[in-house]
């Protein structure tokens, strides 16, 4: 370490006598008289450096000194200096960084990436295949968000897309949904708590020093924070989808949309879940309930589902007197007003003729499946050959309501899907992109006819069981 003492607008160094032992290297005298002697008596004898040393600047504001030619040549022939080196410099630092992005466009198979497959759904042909990698696609620039949509027309001005969909080119539209990668691969190499302290163990605890490498680099795969990609629709018509595994149940919410078969869309226009925390305010009058279900089979036409032996035939005697006296009650009391877990959802298809709403009603704490499907032995009966005869489930389970496709072992032939798009939001006139959507590992993302497929390569430990079994194979060799 050095220190520097100079009165504006000259710079002099000055080394203690110390200065061998930090190793620095020493530069050699500069001769005082090619500058004037105005200076106090309490200067010592300075050794004149670089301005790029590694030295602390002492700085006296109050010593103001005129400036005669000489010393202005002499100060602008030093800034010359410094910026023409400056540039050098930068120069220096921009060659590897070129020849690493020309490096980069080259699959590195050691590091983690995603493969994305573009194909046309119920075909095993891949029409194309893009790398993830760095945050980008390869061969393509740096990003922070990869747009995907129609290819343009030889005509058009607009930008490219990074991911083009050759299938159902009036239904996608250019700009179609984009994938960020704000928090891909360099937002999961970040120093974390839980990353710092597993380095500080090397130097604290010895027996973990003695760790092979392969179990360090499957703790530290667990430990740090893995990359997270999203998918966001642009407020198109025609909407993107994700897939609902079978083997997957997928957590529901008011106003979701999902579609079944080839074109079957229903949505959720209702939802209660959990129980209510303020329940000395709610009405609790199980035949207050009946009456709000009996308005919405009665005014809406809903078929109501899951309700026990004794309630349906409560229900069935209300709605008898109801249609018997003629009496429609004007109650403006509705189902969400009371505490029992139910859910509404309608279809909106021109190809279903038949019952376009219904409710299905559960109890807290208990576990109820609803099977939708072309089976007889459904709740809900979907007479469309597009749609399997067991399409899909929706089940009550831990106070939540989930779906997934399929029954069993057996998925339904062309798939179930969650759109992006907010219900609620895709019929106003203004544009309202969707919210961020995670991508997973072996996720279906469905856009008219094209699929396009995520798979994660080199991702590391993500699952402490597989952690676990890891560390026994390296223990054990």
């Amino acid at each position: 370490m050095s220190y520097q003492l100079y009165p504006k607008p000259f710079q002099f160094y000055y080394y203690p006598p110390y200065i061998h032992q930090l190793g620095l290297p020493l530069i050699n005298p500069y001769n005082l008289n090619n500058y004037p002697q105005q200076m106090s008596s309490f200067y010592y004898q300075p050794i004149i450096g670089n301005s790029s040393d590694n030295c602390i600047v002492i700085e006296d504001d109050n010593i103001q000194h005129p400036l005669n030619p000489n010393q202005q040549s002499i100060i602008q022939t030093q800034t010359n200096r410094e910026q023409t080196t400056q540039q050098e410099q930068l120069m220096i630092l921009e060659q590897p960084f070129k020849k690493q992005i020309q490096e980069s466009d080259k699959l590195n198979e050691n590091e983690p990436h995603i493969r994305i497959s573009v194909f046309k759904q119920h075909s095993s042909q891949i029409d194309a295949e893009y790398i993830l990698q760095y945050d980008r696609i390869l061969g393509n620039e740096y990003k922070k968000e990869i747009t995907i949509g129609r290819k343009k027309q030889q005509d058009d001005k607009s930008e490219n897309c990074d991911i083009y969909l050759p299938h159902g080119d009036k239904n996608v539209e250019k700009l179609h949904c984009k994938l960020s990668t704000e928090k891909g691969f360099s937002y999961s190499n970040l120093l974390t708590k839980s990353v710092l302290l597993f380095f500080s163990l090397f130097r604290s605890r010895k027996p973990i020093i003695k760790l092979p490498f392969s179990i360090r680099k499957h703790i530290y795969s667990f430990i740090k924070e893995k990359p997270q990609f999203y998918l966001t629709d642009n407020a198109t018509k025609v909407g993107t989808f994700m897939k609902i595994k079978k083997d997957n149940l997928k957590l529901m919410q008011l106003h979701n949309t999902y579609l079944i078969g080839a074109d079957t869309y229903f949505h959720v226009m209702e939802i209660k879940s959990k129980p209510s925390q303020m329940k000395q305010k709610r009405n609790k009058d199980l035949n207050q309930f009946y009456n709000a279900l009996a308005k919405e089979h009665l005014k809406k036409g809903a078929k109501i589902h899951g309700l026990t032996l004794q309630e349906s035939e409560q229900f069935n005697i209300l709605l008898n007197e109801f249609r018997t006296n003629n009496q429609r009650q004007r109650t403006s009391q509705k189902l969400n007003q009371y505490d029992r877990p139910y859910l509404k959802f309608s279809f909106n298809s021109a190809s279903v003729n038949q019952i376009q709403s219904h409710i299905f009603i559960a109890n807290y704490d208990q576990e109820s499946v609803f099977k939708i499907g072309r089976s007889q032995e459904c709740d809900v009966i979907v007479n469309i050959n597009t749609v399997s005869r067991r399409q899909a489930q929706i089940i009550y389970k831990n106070n939540e309501w989930f779906i997934h496709d399929g029954e069993g072992i057996r998925e339904s032939a062309n798939g179930t899907w969650q759109s992006l798009q907010n219900y609620s939001t895709r019929n106003q006139d203004k544009k309202v992109q969707s919210k961020p959507s995670l991508i997973e590992d072996q996720m279906e993302v469905k856009i008219s006819e094209n699929i396009i497929k995520f798979d994660f390569v080199n991702f590391g430990v993500t699952k402490k069981r597989k952690l676990n079994q890891a560390l026994i194979q390296d223990l054990l060799q």
